[in-house]
C-alpha cells in the first residue's frame, strides 16, 4: 500500500507547485458558486449534491485503480478519516449548498470564505498555535467584509439572514476542519482521504436527498446535468486531492488565506453569468478579502544579515 510521508511542519512558504494548485482550486471553487446557483433555483439541493460526490468518488476510485494505488484505511485510522469527513465535507456543504439556495452566489462565496477566521481560532484554542499579528490582522480584515454583508443583507425587507447562518455555519465548520487536518496525522494518501471523504458526503446527501427531496426528483435537463459533471470531476475529485496536499503542508490560516480570490472569481461569475448585481457593499467586501490575502501572503521582511551580527 502506497502511504504518503509523514506531514511536513507547518509553513507559510509557497512553491511554485502550491501556486499551480492553488490556481487550479481558485478557478475551479469559484466557478463553483454561480454553477451552484444556476443548479439549485430548479433542481433539488441535496440531490444535487449528492450527484456530485457519488460521481467525484466513482472518478477517484477509478484514477486510483488505475495507478495501482490503494485505498485501503488501517483499522485505527478509520475513526480519524471519519472525523475529518465531517466538517471539512458534510457539513460545509450542507451550510454551503442551502445557504446558496437562500443569497446569491457572490455573497454567499465571500460569506463562506471567512473560513480563515474559524480555522485561525481553532488553531489557537484547539491546538496552542500562536497568534501572529499578520495572521490577525489578515482575519480582522476577512471578518470585516463579512459584517458590511450581513449588515446590509438585514437591512433589506427582502434580505436572507437565514442564508447568511446557514453560510456562516458552512465557514465556521470548514475552518475547524482546515485546523483539523493540518493538526491531525494520517499513513493515508491525499488521494485516498480525498476519496473516503467524498463517500461520506456521498452518503450523507443521498439521505437528506431520500428524506426531503423524493417528491422533487426529476431528470436533470442538459445544463443541469453539465453542472453536476463539473462539481463531481472539477469541483471534488481534482480540487479537493489539490486542496488537502495544500492544507496538510501550510499553515491553516496561510492555506485558507492563499484562495481567498475564489470569492472574486464568485461574484464577478454570478455578475457575468446570472444577471445578479453588484452592489457597493459587494465591492467593499472584496476589497477587504484582497487586502487579508496580501497581508498573509506577502513574504515578512526577514532581517538582513547586518542587523543579525
Amino acid at each position: 500500500m502506497r502511504t504518503s510521508p509523514p506531514a511536513a511542519p507547518a509553513s507559510s512558504h509557497i512553491t511554485g507547485l502550491d501556486l499551480f494548485l492553488i490556481l487550479l482550486v481558485t478557478c475551479s471553487w469559484g466557478l463553483n458558486y454561480p454553477i451552484m446557483k444556476f443548479v439549485v433555483t430548479a433542481y433539488p439541493p441535496s440531490s444535487f449534491r449528492a450527484l456530485s460526490f457519488v460521481l467525484g468518488a466513482a472518478v477517484l476510485g477509478l484514477y486510483a485503480r488505475s495507478r495501482g494505488e490503494s485505498l485501503f484505511v488501517p483499522v485505527h485510522e478509520r475513526w480519524t478519516t471519519l472525523r475529518l469527513s465531517l466538517p471539512n465535507m458534510v457539513l460545509w456543504h450542507v451550510g454551503l449548498v442551502y445557504g446558496i439556495t437562500l443569497l446569491n452566489s457572490g455573497r454567499a462565496a465571500i460569506v463562506g470564505y471567512t473560513m480563515p477566521v474559524w480555522a485561525l481560532m481553532a488553531s489557537v484554542l484547539l491546538y496552542r498555535n500562536p497568534l501572529t499579528w499578520r495572521a490577525t490582522l489578515g482575519v480582522l480584515c476577512s471578518l470585516t467584509a463579512t459584517v458590511l454583508l450581513a449588515l446590509d443583507e438585514m437591512s433589506h425587507f427582502a434580505g436572507q439572514p437565514l442564508g447568511l447562518l446557514f453560510t456562516f455555519g458552512a465557514a465556521i465548520s470548514w475552518g475547524i476542519g482546515n485546523a483539523m487536518m493540518k493538526h491531525t496525522k494520517v499513513s493515508i494518501s491525499s488521494l485516498a482521504l480525498t476519496f473516503w471523504m467524498l463517500l461520506a458526503g456521498a452518503v450523507s446527501f443521498t439521505v437528506l436527498a431520500v428524506i426531503f427531496e423524493r417528491h422533487q426528483w426529476h431528470w436533470p435537463n442538459a445544463l443541469q446535468g453539465l453542472a453536476i459533471v463539473y462539481g463531481g470531476v472539477m469541483t471534488f475529485a481534482v480540487s479537493y486531492v489539490a486542496w488537502f496536499r495544500v492544507a496538510r503542508k501550510l499553515t491553516p490560516v496561510t492555506s485558507g488565506l492563499s484562495i481567498m480570490l475564489v470569492p472574486v472569481i464568485g461574484v464577478m461569475g454570478g455578475h457575468g453569468f446570472l444577471g445578479e448585481a453588484l452592489a457597493l457593499t459587494d465591492l467593499l467586501a472584496l476589497g477587504f478579502i484582497l487586502s487579508a490575502m496580501a497581508i498573509v501572503l506577502v513574504p515578512a521582511r526577514q532581517p538582513s544579515q547586518s542587523a543579525q551580527a
